[in-house]
């Protein structure tokens, strides 16, 4: 029973994560898998250089700067797909790590002779770290709860699989979330050979030495899990693994060994073994004059990942990304802003059943197994939160790298209040963590629904700014299917009417939206645009007032506030 309902669960998750990584957008729109990106280093490694197998636009060349978002412009343009690859010495590159090439599209390409879309790795990544964490939530649950109900490991593949975010990156699954995912994998790995090496410390050598490669894999794709490998030294509290010399090898070398492969990778592409490439990258700012890392970050960043709440509405999938506008006044300098972002303990509330676990180990249910394995997780979340704090911008993928360590002990947790003793309190307990596991089971499935939805909307409009209106329409359409009555899908249909010359039409439309929307800000200033497109100047100017008053931070409201104001004086 206990494998069945756990079974349904995993099935349950499984095709949310196809439904979304299929319906996001991915592979940077390339038409062709073969030329997104992982598969260009792919190709370019199995052809004998590091460099991707696609040719850098001339104009990088002739650049004084080419790393100048103005000044590279035409060269990043949408159809080149060139933004976020790193350019030196008129050779593309991918900051991002080797290791997903090496150990995936490589590998599938040599036995299929197919080229994998990035979506399908994102979602398998997620898929098979999913089963290493559910395997080793259920060597704890037998440990410290064997007579549990057969329903608990159910509940623990929907904490693991949903609350831990992992809806939110297969949203959109590209070139970004893949090692994001390929690391999550692997130190997923790490934890469940320490789990084995701390349950027989006098022979821990061979599953330290596991935990350790795995580590040094999830290194070599994302470089920010470096610091997750101080949990290698967490099995050496135990006298017996202490005085074997064989695992303190097993703890450094296979590391030792990714780490200096990663330094060679760097060393060959930029001639420094540190220097991963960001600072070449082709981006809409300067990466080069960034401060990309700074303490003064960490307390924004920190509130971003935690706490930051969500815009609600009516409208499905009825989560929506919270306006930018009203939060950049307290920004610390230099800081980024942040994208899709929502505050993983306010949201996904069944993480705090993570607390559980500390408390019962004072209450004295002090298995040393569970405490070690608990802190490793602990130490996990903990370092890569902090690390990610440090960044100049905060990203909803970069909450996939803490967040399913939290969801992990927060399994732990829910196992330890459902094998306390019955009564009030337990009752209690139950009733608090079966509400936050709904709710955290649902929200990420929804904002990764409103994040495929934007997504489409964002890529009609850049199809709309090359005259490709089939594209845009087929982008709007896909984007009204996930959230029929978004208003951004309506506002690129009128956009799209706008373009064909049908003006009355996209006035009906713009007319119509600011109608249904008072408070879009976007709504009036197109309204305003097609009525001062008709001569209606006085009309489109007073839309213009109101567009600038809902969103005052918009420098496209401003601007075209700014040009009324010059006409009237």
């Amino acid at each position: 029973m206990e494998f069945r309902l756990a079974s349904v669960a995993f099935i349950a998750v499984f095709a949310t994560y196809l439904f979304l990584g299929g319906m996001g957008v991915t592979d940077r729109g390339n038409p062709n898998p073969r030329d997104a990106p992982y598969n260009l280093l792919a190709r370019g490694l199995l052809s004998g250089h590091l460099y991707l197998e696609k040719e850098a636009p001339p104009i990088l060349e002739r650049l004084r700067d080419p790393y100048d978002p103005d000044a590279n412009r035409d060269a990043r343009d949408v159809r080149d797909r060139l933004n976020d690859l790193s350019y030196y010495k008129g050779r593309l590159y991918l900051y991002f790590g080797v290791a997903p090439a090496l150990f995936i599209f490589i590998p599938w390409h040599l036995l299929t002779g197919g080229w994998l879309t990035h979506w399908v790795v994102v979602v398998f990544l997620c898929s098979v770290g999913l089963l290493v964490n559910l395997s080793l939530v259920h060597a704890v649950k037998i440990r410290i709860f064997p007579e549990a109900g057969s329903w608990l490991m159910a509940i623990c593949t929907l904490i693991l699989g949903l609350g831990s975010y992992a809806p939110l990156l297969v949203a959109r699954a590209d070139m970004w979330e893949i090692p994001i995912a390929f690391s999550y994998f692997f130190v997923s790995i790490a934890l469940r050979c320490l789990w084995e090496a701390f349950g027989n410390p006098a022979r821990s050598a061979k599953w330290i030495a596991f935990a350790s490669a795995a580590i040094g894999l999830a290194f070599a794709a994302r470089p920010t899990a470096l610091p997750n490998a101080a949990i290698l030294l967490m099995p050496f509290l135990a006298k017996e693994t202490r005085r074997s010399t064989w695992a303190w090898a097993a703890a450094v070398v296979p590391l030792a060994l990714c780490g200096v492969g990663v330094g060679l990778y760097n060393a060959e592409r930029f001639g420094d073994p540190f220097d991963f490439g960001m600072r070449y990258q082709l981006a809409g700012i300067n990466v080069t004059k960034l401060h990309a890392f700074s303490p003064s970050y960490v307390w924004t960043n920190l509130g971003f990942y935690l706490f930051q709440g969500v815009r609600l509405s009516s409208i499905f999938p009825f989560t929506h990304e919270p306006l930018m506008g009203p939060l950049r006044a307290h920004l610390p300098p230099n800081h980024g802003g942040a994208q899709n972002i929502s505050g993983a303990l306010l949201n996904a509330p069944i993480l705090w059943a993570a607390v559980a676990v500390p408390v019962f180990a004072r209450l004295g249910h002090r298995d040393q197994r569970l405490v070690h394995i608990s802190m490793s997780a602990a130490w996990v979340a903990l370092s890569s939160l902090i690390t990610l704090s440090l960044f100049f911008g905060a990203c909803a993928r970069y909450q996939f790298e803490f967040v399913p360590a939290l969801a992990f002990l927060a399994s732990v947790g829910v196992i330890e209040v459902e094998g306390a003793r019955p009564g009030r309190m337990h009752a209690i307990a139950r009733c608090a963590w079966i509400t936050a596991l709904v709710v955290s089971s649902a929200f990420p499935v929804l904002y990764g629904i409103e994040r495929c939805s934007s997504d489409h909307n964002i890529s009609g409009i850049t199809c709309l700014s090359y005259g490709d209106f089939a594209g845009a329409e087929h982008e709007f359409e896909t984007a009204r299917f996930l959230s029929p009555r978004n208003p951004l899908s309506r506002l690129g249909s009128g956009f799209m009417l706008a373009l064909e010359g049908r003006r009355a039409e996209a006035e009906a439309v713009f007319e119509a939206l600011v109608r249904d929307f008072p408070d879009y800000a976007l709504a009036h200033l197109a309204l305003g645009n097609a009525l001062a497109g008709q001569g209606r100047r006085q009309e489109a100017d007073a839309q213009y007032r109101t567009a600038h008053r809902l969103d005052p931070d918009d420098a496209t409201i401003r601007a075209a506030l700014d040009s009324a104001r010059a006409r009237e004086r």
